[in-house]
């Protein structure tokens, strides 16, 4: 899935010059695929409770992939979005689908450093659209491009959607789940924090490479530091996912912390570094990266350790849900705010956003439940 979300963005600039997208416009195109999720996501908790895992899965994979074979057809942007965001709707089941399983299946001490690596497929997706989308949009254009995702997501999506899922029957729970998930200690506090580290994560994916070529940077410059974002996003989820583990996983708030404060820095580094050349470009790129991009599984495995323990996995679709939709909501006007007050003032706002989101960090209580579910093999 994240081959197309997080690999468009490599392909910015092209994408601008087939559609005539104005900034705005290319970042809403960027994000519809989030965008689709992002209103589905509740839904998709739903649809796994009620059907089970595997129909969820198969339903949602086919979908997601009739959106794509459509984007890849479309010749007004209009339609691009739209088809974009339909599988974006699709999609919505895979957050939510091996969530609940992974919080059963790791207890605390690991579990960060589970859903890390499982976050890192989200970078490693990009990194790959990183390499092979430009020599696709060159080969075919977009449409072979996004044709080669929907082919990538079918077929994965029926692979993955057959591998056996827990026996029994599926859970039916009501309305008063979803009011539990919001009134647990924090979760309130804890989506603010993921809704301004969104943002930033936003402003780095949709709009490194078009900063990087503003300031002068080639095409093959640009490319490479998108690369290296991605390269770092999938190291550093796996590295704050184990530094939130240590202390028996009661380190969660005080890495979140961290994170937001060296995403701050970076975010200052990197407006700088994009006057002095790409000998500096990229190396402050992966520090701004190994901060901004390196939460996501820091605050799904809190919000699923806030709620009870057989409500991790709407909890987590809870806190995707709000990261997803700010995700496209947020896209269109970052771009606006770099076309009219320039990439100076572009970074300095995701610099301030980051350690506003680290100082709400700091106040974050410690997860009730975190503690409970423990793995089988240790239970």
């Amino acid at each position: 899935m994240s081959f197309v979300t997080f690999g468009l963005p490599a392909i910015g600039p092209d994408l601008r010059r087939e559609f005539g997208l104005s900034l705005p416009e290319l970042g809403a195109v960027l994000t519809a695929n989030l965008f689709g999720s992002g209103l589905a996501l509740i839904a998709a908790a739903i649809a796994v409770d009620h059907v089970g895992a595997r129909r969820a899965t198969f339903g949602g994979t086919a979908l997601a992939t009739l959106g794509l074979g459509v984007a890849a057809t479309a010749h007004s942007k209009l339609l691009l979005f739209a088809a974009l965001m339909v599988s974006g709707v699709g999609s919505a089941v895979v957050p939510v689908a091996g969530a609940g399983a992974l919080f059963r299946a790791y207890a605390a001490h690991r579990r960060a450093f589970a859903l890390g690596v499982r976050q890192m497929a989200v970078p490693l997706g990009g990194t790959i659209a990183a390499l092979l989308m430009p020599g696709l949009e060159a080969i075919g254009g977009l449409g072979l491009a996004l044709a080669a995702g929907a082919v990538a997501v079918g077929a994965t999506g029926v692979v993955f959607a057959l591998v056996p899922e827990d026996t029994g029957l599926p859970a039916r729970r009501g309305s008063r789940a979803f009011q539990s998930i919001w009134r647990a200690p924090g979760m309130q506090r804890l989506l603010v924090v993921a809704s301004l580290y969104i943002v930033v994560l936003q402003a780095v994916l949709a709009y490194t490479v078009p900063a990087s070529r503003a300031a002068g940077l080639s095409a093959f410059e640009a490319s490479a530091t998108y690369f290296a974002v991605n390269v770092t996003a999938m190291i550093a989820r796996i590295f704050w996912g184990r530094l939130a583990d240590r202390n028996g996983g009661a380190r969660r708030s005080r890495t979140l912390t961290e994170v937001g404060a060296v995403a701050a820095v970076g975010a200052l580094l990197f407006a700088s570094a994009l006057h002095a050349g790409a000998a500096v470009v990229v190396p402050a790129a992966i520090l701004f990266g190994f901060g901004a991009l390196g939460w996501n599984a820091l605050v799904y495995v809190s919000a699923g350790e806030r709620a009870a323990p057989e409500l991790a996995a709407p909890s987590v679709a809870v806190a995707a849900t709000v990261v997803f939709l700010l995700s496209a909501i947020a896209t269109p006007p970052l771009g606006a705010l770099a076309a009219h007050a320039g990439w100076d003032a572009f970074w300095a706002t995701t610099a301030v956003l980051a350690a506003l989101g680290a100082l709400v960090a700091t106040r974050l209580p410690h997860a009730l439940h975190g503690q409970r579910a423990l793995s089988s093999v240790e239970g």
